[in-house]
C-alpha cells in the first residue's frame, strides 16, 4: 500500500491478537512447505544452507500489520526448517523504519540481512539491495502489478531496471461495499430501470456509473453518503486522484504510450514513455484528460462529507460504511483485517475499481548487498513468497497473497469461510491485470506530495475554481522537484 503510516495503527491491535493464535497454524504450514513445495517455489540455484549454531539472520521491518506479524510467523517457520539458524525480526515505528534501514545500509556493515520497503519507498533502499532473478524466485507466480509497482527499480540516472524485492502481500484500493444493499433484488431492479446499467459493483465499467450509484442511494434516502473516496490532502494525489485518473490513463495510449503501468518509478501520474530531449517522463495529467478526471472527482466528492468539515481517510472510511452512512468506499484491502473474523465481515463485499483494476500499493522485502548470509536470506524470501505460506497467512492474518498459486489454493479450499474466498476472488480479479501505480522517484518527497495535494484539495473544495490551474500547478510542482534532483546530481558530478 502506499506508505501506510496512518493505516498501520488501525490494524495493529487486531493483528497482534490474531498472530498470537495463528503462530501454531503458520508453524504447521511451514512444516508442510518443506515436503510439498511445488515447482513454483523451488529454486534451481539456491540450495539449502547448512548453518552453524551461531548463525543469525536479521530482518528489519516496521511495527504493526501487515509486515510485523507476517514476518514473525515466517521467522518461526524458517527456524524450524533451518536448524541452527536464528531469525531476528527488528521493528521500528512506521515513521522511522526507512531512515533506520537506510542508515544501516549506507554504513555497509551488513547488520541487516533483509529489509522491508513499500511501493513509495523503494527508491531510497534499492541501490543497496541484491538483484534478484528467476532462478531464485519464480517471478511468473507474482501478480504483475505487484512486481511492476516496486519489485522492479529503475535507476533514475541510468534508466536501468533491476529486480530488487519480492512482495509479502498484495494490497491496494478497490471497492468495499455493503452487500445487503447491492444484493437487494428490489434495489437492483429500480436502479436498472433508472440508469440502464447493473447495480453490481463488479460490473462498473467507469466512474460515471459510480456517480449514478451515488445519486440513486442518496436521492432515495437509502444512505446519507454515496461511495466514499479519501479526501484528506496528503492522500489525494497518490490515492484518490490516482484511482480516478488512472481509468482515463490506461485507456489513453497517448498518455501511457502502450505501457499501462507507466515508466518504472514514475507510474500513472507520468507519461508511459520518455520523450526525446527529456530525462524523465513528463506529468500525464495536466491536460484535458486530467481535467475530465478532476471534474469527475469533484462530483464524486459532492456525495461525501464536506472535506472542509470531515475528511474521509483510511482510518474512518470503513466505520462510515459499517455504520450504514455510506453505501461503499474506495478503500484498501488492508482495511479488511479489522473486521475479518467478526459477525459483520460477511456483509462486506469486494470488487475491483471501475474498469476491473486496482490502485496498487503494498510491502516488499529485499536482501542487503552487504549481508554475510545472502543464500539464507534468499531462502527466507523464497519461503515468504511460497504459495503454501501465503495461503496460510491469509487464513490466519487476512493478508492477501501476491502469489497467483496461493489464490488457487484459497479458492479451492472449502474449509475457508465463503466470504474470505469471495474477498480473495475479487482481489485476484483486480490485481491480476493492470493497476494504477504511484511514483517512487526520490525527489517526490512527502512535502512535494503535500503541495500537490493542496492544489487538488483547493479545487474539490471550491477555493480554486479552475481545474486546469489546479492541475498545471500540481504538475509543475512535481516536474520542478524532479528537475532539481537532476540539476543537483549534475552539479555534484561536475564539481567532482
Amino acid at each position: 500500500m502506499k506508505a501506510i503510516s496512518a493505516k498501520v495503527t488501525a490494524l495493529i491491535v487486531i493483528i497482534v491478537v490474531i498472530v498470537a493464535v495463528a503462530g501454531g497454524a503458520l508453524y504447521a504450514v511451514g512444516r508442510r512447505h518443506t515436503t510439498t513445495t511445488t515447482s513454483t517455489t523451488t529454486s534451481t540455484s539456491t540450495t539449502s544452507v547448512t548453518a552453524t549454531p551461531s548463525t543469525t539472520l536479521t530482518v528489519a521491518t516496521y511495527a504493526g500489520a501487515p509486515a510485523q506479524p507476517l514476518l514473525n510467523a515466517a521467522a518461526t517457520v524458517f527456524e524450524e526448517e533451518h536448524p541452527g539458524v536464528k531469525v531476528k525480526v527488528v521493528v521500528f515505528p512506521y515513521s522511522q523504519y526507512i531512515s533506520n534501514e537506510l542508515t544501516e545500509l549506507q554504513s555497509g556493515q551488513g547488520q541487516y540481512d533483509i529489509v522491508t520497503y513499500t511501493t513509495t519507498t523503494v527508491g531510497q533502499l534499492a541501490p543497496y539491495l541484491l538483484p534478484l532473478n528467476s532462478s531464485v524466485i519464480n517471478e511468473t507466480d507474482i501478480l504483475p502489478p505487484d512486481l511492476n509497482a516496486a519489485g522492479l527499480y529503475r535507476n533514475p540516472l541510468t534508466g536501468n531496471v533491476t529486480w530488487v524485492g519480492v512482495p509479502i502481500q498484495t494490497d491496494g484500493i478497490v471497492i468495499l461495499y455493503n452487500k445487503n444493499l447491492f444484493n437487494n433484488a428490489t434495489l437492483q431492479q429500480e436502479f436498472y430501470s433508472e440508469y440502464h446499467v447493473q447495480l453490481n459493483p463488479e460490473t462498473w465499467g467507469n466512474w460515471t456509473t459510480v456517480l449514478d450509484v451515488d445519486q440513486f442511494f442518496t436521492s432515495h434516502n437509502i444512505t446519507k453518503y454515496g461511495v466514499l473516496l479519501y479526501t484528506d490532502q496528503n492522500d489525494l494525489p497518490g490515492d484518490t486522484f490516482l484511482a480516478v485518473f488512472g481509468y482515463y490513463y490506461v485507456h489513453n495510449s497517448t498518455l501511457n504510450c502502450g505501457s499501462p503501468f507507466g515508466v518504472t518509478g514514475f507510474g500513472t501520474l507520468f507519461m508511459g514513455c520518455v520523450p526525446s530531449g527529456w530525462r524523465f517522463p513528463p506529468p500525464s495529467f495536466n491536460n484535458s484528460v486530467g481535467v475530465q478526471a478532476l471534474e469527475t472527482l469533484k462530483e464524486l466528492v459532492s456525495y461525501e462529507p464536506n472535506p472542509t468539515q470531515l475528511q474521509v481517510t483510511f482510518d474512518n472510511s470503513l466505520d462510515l460504511l459499517m455504520s450504514g452512512q455510506a453505501v461503499a468506499i474506495a478503500g484498501y484491502l488492508g482495511q479488511l483485517p479489522s473486521i475479518a473474523g467478526t459477525p459483520n465481515a460477511s456483509v462486506i463485499g469486494v470488487a475491483p475499481l471501475p474498469g476491473n483494476t486496482i490502485r496498487i500499493g503494498l510491502t516488499y522485502i529485499g536482501v542487503s548487498k552487504y549481508s554475510a548470509h545472502k543464500k539464507l536470506a534468499l531462502e527466507f524470501l523464497q519461503l515468504v513468497e511460497s504459495p503454501q505460506f501465503q495461503e496460510e497467512a491469509f487464513v490466519q492474518t487476512y493478508v492477501f497473497p501476491s502469489s497467483r498459486h496461493a489464490y488457487q489454493l484459497i479458492l479451492s479450499n472449502s474449509s475457508i469461510p465463503l466470504y474470505l474466498r469471495q474477498w480473495a476472488q475479487s482481489a485476484l480479479a483486480a490485481a491480476n491485470t493492470t493497476a494504477y501505480v504511484a511514483p517512487y522517484f526520490p525527489a517526490i518527497t512527502s512535502s512535494v506530495n503535500s503541495q500537490v495535494g493542496e492544489y487538488l484539495f483547493n479545487y474539490i473544495t471550491g477555493s480554486m475554481s479552475s481545474p486546469q490551474q489546479a492541475l498545471q500547478e500540481a504538475a509543475a510542482a512535481l516536474a520542478k522537484a524532479i528537475e532539481a534532483y537532476y540539476s543537483g546530481y549534475s552539479a555534484t558530478t561536475s564539481s567532482s
